[in-house]
């Protein structure tokens, strides 16, 4: 939804209508100031082109999704706001048959990050529960289900270049995953899929992202836990 570019006019009618009563507002409530009522008009019809306004009758009112967009605009209602994305990462773990743990990474075939390895991630869809867009990324990403999944840490990611101009500010949901089944992908079109050791960690044998941090446990955290991290952006 904040990718959607209005015209101002059009943010100032979306303005009008989040402020109206649940009754909506005539066309002439509707009116603004300083253009012609042909093309207020005209600019109504558009936002009912784009399934934000609705008319019932004689009157007019935003629907769920100009509702949804009035709440993505700034207190001025002039702009949208940017806002950070909500995702998810996959830690997931598995033993091997010498008893080491193996770590489930990738490493991305595209940009941003090209290049980099670090756990599975993926965005949270609109109306899709933690653990299911944990799951469904899972799945998507690597072809690979799992058993066991709970929630083990929230990050927030902030990103920079030198100007102090954002590039990235991600919420990230981190998932403890074991208990896998399936056949691994190991390539896609955007990515190599792989399990790696703590041995290749310290021996930095990749290109890992700066964040990426192998702690080698075998268990999730016994309490969820939250950090922060703000840099400059390595290899974006």
């Amino acid at each position: 939804m904040s990718s959607l570019l209005l015209h101002p006019y059009q943010n100032a009618l979306i303005k009008r209508l989040a402020l109206a009563p649940p009754i909506g507002l005539s066309f002439n409530e509707c009116l603004l100031a300083d253009i012609s009522s042909d093309h207020s008009n005209y600019h109504l019809k558009q936002l009912i082109r784009f399934g934000l306004v609705q008319k019932k009758t004689n009157t007019y009112s935003l629907t769920d999704k100009g509702k949804e967009y009035s709440g993505s605009l700034n207190d001025a209602m002039k702009q949208v706001e940017k806002q950070p994305k909500a995702s998810i990462i996959v830690w997931g773990m598995r033993k091997k048959a010498d008893g080491l743990n193996e770590y489930l990474v990738n490493k991305r075939l595209r940009h941003p990050y090209y290049g980099k390895v670090g756990r599975i991630t993926g965005k949270v869809l609109y109306g899709e529960s933690l653990k299911e867009a944990a799951f469904r990324e899972l799945y998507e990403e690597t072809g690979l289900h799992a058993n066991f999944i709970q929630l083990d840490k929230i990050y927030h990611k902030i990103r920079r270049r030198p100007d102090d101009t954002i590039v990235q500010d991600n919420i990230f949901f981190i998932f403890f995953v074991t208990d896998f089944h399936g056949q691994l992908a190991q390539k896609t079109e955007f990515q190599e899929n792989f399990w790696i050791t703590i041995n290749d960690v310290v021996k930095r044998r990749y290109d890992f992202y700066d964040d990426f941090v192998l702690d080698d446990r075998d268990q999730p955290h016994q309490v969820i836990e939250y950090e922060e991290s703000i840099a400059l952006a390595e290899g974006y």
